[in-house]
């Protein structure tokens, strides 16, 4: 028998390879489809990182400007130093290199290298020795590092040949006003990106892209010539150009800071300045606030010492974390407050708009009221008998406002107070705006009905509150309140431009304009507690709510007051709050009303509104007084009797005034400015009185006497029974030169209205 193959057995044998050898083909075209098609990128990206070096250009992040281009928040160029160990090491230890640079006398030690940079960089020696002796190719040695320290490393390595140091342009956020609208504006993560505020909201536009220089390199890792370079330029962020304007702002916080320095509120206070036609945000405002180019530092002194004090180190972190969290916060949009009394001009524009009631009908003035079983009291414990819509607003009654929301109902209520866009945020262009805590129509009690309708049984943000109230005031038109007023690129070209936005009408023209005049007559009735100022013709409503949910004692209070002006045509709409105050008053009318009638007193006339006063108003107001040291005694007496209504007393014999007292500064007519005209002439002094407890009239008189000038401030100096205060500008007994001026606040001789 043969030992040889069969035919057969060949044939097997060859059917057997020939399925191996298709199979091993198949599997390889599989996986050749799988690698060159299906993870094709993934490949890519792995051979990318091995044949090309990635190198990022920032992108300068866009500016923030103010509604006159003033710089809120812009971005200034700042270096990273870095060191190549791996390169230093090899310059080092190359002697060619080494002897020539001994040559050229430009040789440095490494302790010296290491000496120069941690004293230009204000390091620690021994970390930058650390990070010279690393591995590797990149090293970081301090960022941020302003242009003079980056120029002195870059000419330190020039002079020495030193490729290993460099200096890496970056860019650092620079806030040129510090505090100024700090929780409207915002600011960045220490990666760069915004995190709170317009910062944040506007990210997409103000970040810009990033470009990428794209570099091949050879098997060794060294760049293959230009040639294979590829540069994607960045794409520089957009700007914001605000409705807001630095000078308002100004103004808001500076009578905000007044505020909270006296009533020192335990909830901080804020503030908003709004076009009530157009919803424009002029001005927002938390006080305290912080510091944008010092974000992590706590403003506020007092939190500041008693987080000092902690010594566990967890605890501390946390009372830290919680300072931050309170102090970044914007309180206009996020945080609820009940609005109390000023509620009652939506609750009034609902009713007159229903029409179910006129201006004619009475409502109870009574000291408290009976709903269901329930005792509602009102803020006063007389009482004011029968009141109208008019008097019940100017007295701010309980009572007739519940009786007013009864004859709403809780359908017609809830519709108007829905309408009003109380339940639902204004969508307002900032991050973190918080809604409404609200009883919904479906679940409300006439119990419910009866405190909502004096603003103490739903919780809103400022924000909401002002929106809805320039609606009341406005014609009737709800508005998206808007912060940015329009979005450009580098080159000043407009990307978007943000015009106003009307949500609906909520109530009629007719109605509207019966709140102003209501609202107008309020502050010209009671001017100690509103926002009187002489000139102006003003609308507002004080408000006082007790923070029952936190304290159910109802002795922690919110006080709060709303206005606007000019009342017959309302472009600017205010509103302060300030939360939990714990000075002697917690009252709106006493404790807000008197910030923003000082705001309202800078920001009109900056604005271009200007008063108009009538004849007698002329004879009680201030006048400034001008400095004429060096003029002429002739020209300066007749200029300050003819011009100010002020009577001059000169003092000496000379021709020219070589001394003024006051020189300068805002007194009543009919004072007397001194004019000193010989250098040695004795300045005459007296003693200053004391004033406390005096009307006008009476202090007038006590500072004459005392041969010193008065000069008042409080919207009450002109209502009658109004009284001064005790804090006058400086203290009764002392001893100060004659015709100085002296400051004091009048304020209403009788308990204001909420």
């Amino acid at each position: 028998m043969s030992d040889k193959p069969s035919m057969m057995m060949k044939h097997r044998l060859m059917a057997v390879i020939g399925i191996c050898v298709l199979a091993l083909l198949g599997y390889m075209l599989v996986n050749m489809f799988h690698i060159s098609v299906t993870e094709a990128e993934k490949y890519q990206q792995l051979a990318n990182s091995q044949q090309l070096r990635s190198k990022v250009i920032n992108a300068t992040r866009g500016s923030i400007y103010d509604a006159n281009m003033q710089f809120l928040a812009k971005s200034a160029t700042v270096y990273t130093v870095i060191i190549d160990p791996g390169t230093l090491r090899s310059y080092m230890s190359d002697e060619e290199t080494i002897a020539e640079l001994k040559e050229k006398g430009t040789y440095v030690e490494f302790d010296d290298i290491v000496a120069f940079v941690a004293q230009t960089l204000d390091m620690d020696e021994d970390t930058v020795r650390d990070r010279f002796n690393r591995d590797g190719n990149y090293q970081e040695l301090k960022k941020n590092v302003e242009k003079a320290v980056a120029d002195k490393i870059t000419e330190y390595a020039d002079e020495h040949s030193l490729g290993a140091l460099a200096c890496i342009p970056a860019t650092k956020r620079f806030y040129p006003e510090n505090d100024l609208a700090a929780n409207v504006i915002g600011h960045l993560h220490y990666d760069g990106y915004g995190i709170y505020g317009l910062e944040a909201y506007y990210e997409e536009y103000l970040a810009g892209v990033d470009g990428r220089i794209l570099t091949a390199k050879d098997s060794a890792g060294n760049d293959i010539p230009y040639r294979y370079k590829q540069n994607y330029d960045a794409q520089d962020g957009d700007s914001l150009v605000l409705n807001m304007d630095r000078t308002v702002q100004y103004y808001l916080e500076k009578a905000l800071k007044e505020g909270v320095a006296k009533n020192n509120p335990a909830d901080r206070a804020s503030g908003i300045v709004m076009n009530a036609k157009t919803g424009a945000i002029y001005a927002m405002a938390t006080v305290p606030g912080y510091d944008l180019n010092e974000p992590a530092e706590i403003y506020d002194e007092a939190t500041a010492a008693q987080i000092e004090k902690i010594t566990d180190e967890d605890e501390k972190q946390e009372a830290t974390s919680a300072a931050w969290g309170k102090q970044w916060t914007n309180k206009a949009i996020s945080e609820l407050y009940y609005p109390g009394s000023v509620f009652k001009v939506i609750t009034g524009s609902s009713a007159l708009d229903e029409q179910v009631i006129d201006l004619d009908d009475t409502f109870s003035g009574a000291t408290s009221i009976d709903v269901d079983g329930e005792t509602f009291h009102n803020w006063s414990t007389r009482d004011f008998g029968a009141q109208t819509l008019q008097n019940a607003m100017t007295n701010s009654i309980n009572p007739a406002f519940i009786q007013i929301g009864q004859k709403l109902g809780i359908d017609k209520f809830f519709q108007y107070f829905k309408a009003f866009g109380l339940t639902e945020k204004t969508g307002i262009d900032l991050p973190g705006e918080t809604g409404s805590l609200y009883i919904d129509g479906d679940v409300m009690t006439n119990v419910d009905l009866a405190a909502s309708s004096f603003g103490q049984a739903n919780k809103i943000t400022p924000i909401q509150m002002i929106t809805a109230y320039a609606a009341a005031i406005n014609g009737g038109y709800l508005m998206v309140p808007q912060v940015v007023d329009k979005i450009i690129d580098s080159n000043g070209n407009v990307v978007k431009d943000i015009t106003s936005e009307v949500k609906r009408q909520v109530i009629s023209e007719e109605t509207s304009e019966e709140m102003r005049t209501i609202l107008e007559t309020v502050v010209n009735t009671s001017q100690g507690g509103n926002s009187y100022i002489q000139g102006y013709r003003i609308g507002g409503k004080s408000g006082t709510s007790q923070k029952i949910d936190e304290d159910k004692t109802g002795n922690t209070y919110v006080a709060s007051y709303c206005a606007f002006a000019p009342a017959d045509d309302p472009e600017i709409i205010i509103l302060v709050m300030v939360d939990n105050p714990q000075g002697e008053n917690y009252y709106g009318s006493l404790v807000a009303a008197p910030i923003v009638t000082a705001a309202l007193t800078d920001i009109l006339p900056y604005l271009g509104f200007f008063p108009e006063y009538t004849d007698e108003q002329l004879e009680q107001i201030q006048v400034s007084v001008s400095n004429f040291q060096y003029v002429s005694v002739k020209n300066a007496k007749k200029t300050i009797e003819d011009s100010y209504g002020l009577s001059v007393e000169v003092i000496g014999d000379g021709d020219t005034v070589i001394k003024q007292i006051p020189a300068s500064g805002s007194v009543q007519r009919g004072g007397t400015v001194l004019l000193y005209t010989e250098e040695d002439e004795e300045i005459k002094t007296t003693t200053v009185p004391n004033l406390s407890g005096l009307t006008l009239e009476q202090a007038k008189s006590a500072m004459e006497d005392a041969g010193l000038n008065l000069s008042v401030k409080g919207s009450a100096v002109y209502e009658d029974g109004a009284v001064a205060g005790a804090d006058q500008s400086v203290a009764a007994n002392t001893e100060i030169n004659q015709g100085e001026i002296v400051e004091v606040t009048f304020y209403a001789g009788e308990a204001t209205s909420q």
